[in-house]
């Protein structure tokens, strides 16, 4: 499998997670001291974790009054640093011209290999030059040893070279976000084969392929009303209580509640680039109910009252609780650690209701209908509505006690 790390190089720019949201760190650990030492290498911002950006500064230290150098910055997956025989500093100098920005590293290459920077002016009380690395979205690099030297070429004194320290890094997990849960890509059944009648009720499809290819954080809990009240100032509930899920809640609702949440967070620096806080896509809302069951459930063929708050189990001869919503928290979480997947309230989608198709699908998302979809059913509904490839449509203007939703913070989705 390639393990690639994307490069970009850019100067004197900010970017990455805040670190509220950043937990158990990996180690970054300076080694050497370089060959006729010319400067410095940092880890300056973020931490080398899969799915984030970290960024690394080059400075020049010991060079008097260069009209300018050119910086590169090199990887290996062992610490010995040299440069590959035979290469010549001149012609990396020739090369310099390609590496405007973004570059691909592959991890399994020879050791070592290079990353090439634009001509930079680091002299006199420059800050330097920065590289940004985004780190693969990947758990087969998680615990992988990466090494990294800067070298300055100075062409106005015939190429002379220097190389900065080296630093160590072994690459981390995922960063957490609280009150979520990490979801690594992967591939699914979507919909089912069921047969007609009692318990199910008919098959779901045609079923298809499909394959996530980005991982995403989805909250644990649906959105509780005491959530919803401290981003929104207002809490449309029919069942009141701080920690019982809202509804009332539109699609356009919830989509506000998203766009409020992204704004506060990115004011904070707390978002991944490129990510947002949204609703989830169908195909990101069966996959995270599923929790890499085929059952009809996710806890196996059957849904009995004591593992979700439905109205009637086709599985049991007893009828189910009481009128109403019970705690986000209520029942067993699934495999992945999300509780009441099946049943309380039904889960806005991202999408616009469409039909299946029994094609393979990749990351798919439907825009351009007139409904919207919402998944996992609710407190007012029997079993079968609660399957993990049940379905259900209405207008995005919709309301009602049985409708809330939950969030994912996931790449950017235009509905």
């Amino acid at each position: 499998m390639r393990s690639l790390l994307r490069l970009a190089r850019f100067h004197g720019v900010a970017f990455g997670f805040g670190s509220l949201l950043l937990q158990g760190a990996p180690q970054v650990s300076p080694y050497g001291s370089g060959i006729n030492p010319a400067g410095s290498l940092e880890l300056t911002f973020g931490s080398p974790q899969i799915g984030t950006s970290f960024q690394l500064t080059l400075r020049n230290t010991s060079l008097a009054n260069p009209p300018f150098a050119v910086a590169y910055l090199a990887f290996a997956n062992q610490p010995a640093i040299g440069f590959p025989a035979g290469l010549s500093v001149a012609g990396l100098g020739m090369a310099a011209p390609g590496a405007i920005g973004e570059l691909l590293l592959d991890l399994a290459a020879p050791n070592p290999f290079l990353i090439l920077g634009p001509e930079l002016y680091l002299g006199g009380s420059s800050p330097g030059t920065s590289f940004s690395v985004s780190v693969p979205e990947n758990l087969a690099v998680v615990g992988l040893d990466l090494f990294a030297q800067g070298l300055l070429v100075t062409p106005a004194y015939g190429y002379s070279l220097g190389l900065t320290n080296g630093l160590q890094f072994e690459l981390g997990p995922a960063p957490q976000f609280p009150g979520m849960v990490a979801i690594q890509p992967g591939s699914f059944q979507l919909g089912s084969n069921a047969s007609s009648g009692p318990p199910y009720f008919g098959p779901i499809g045609p079923v298809q392929q499909v394959t996530i290819t980005k991982p995403f954080w989805m909250g644990r809990f649906e959105v509780s009303q005491s959530r919803f009240q401290a981003v929104m100032g207002w809490n449309p509930s029919t069942f009141v209580g701080e920690n019982l899920p809202v509804e009332r809640v539109s699609w356009i609702d919830a989509q506000a509640y998203c766009a409020a949440l992204t704004a506060q967070q990115a004011a904070l620096g707390n978002l991944p680039a490129g990510y947002q806080f949204r609703l989830p896509t169908e195909a990101e809302w069966e996959y995270a109910c599923r929790a890499g069951t085929t059952t009809e459930f996710n806890v196996g063929a059957a849904l009995l009252c004591d593992q979700a708050k439905f109205s009637y189990s086709y599985h049991s001869s007893s009828g189910c609780s009481s009128h109403g919503t019970v705690a986000v928290d209520s029942f067993a979480p699934n495999a992945w650690g999300l509780h009441n997947m099946h049943g309380n309230v039904a889960e806005w989608c991202l999408d616009s209701y469409g039909f299946y198709t029994a094609s393979p699908k990749t990351d798919p998302f439907v825009t351009g209908g007139t409904s919207r979809i919402f998944r996992g059913a609710s407190w007012n509904f029997a079993s079968t509505a609660c399957r993990s490839a049940s379905r259900d449509y209405n207008g995005p203007g919709y309301k009602a006690s049985s409708i809330g939703f939950r969030i994912v913070l996931a790449p950017i989705l235009l509905p």
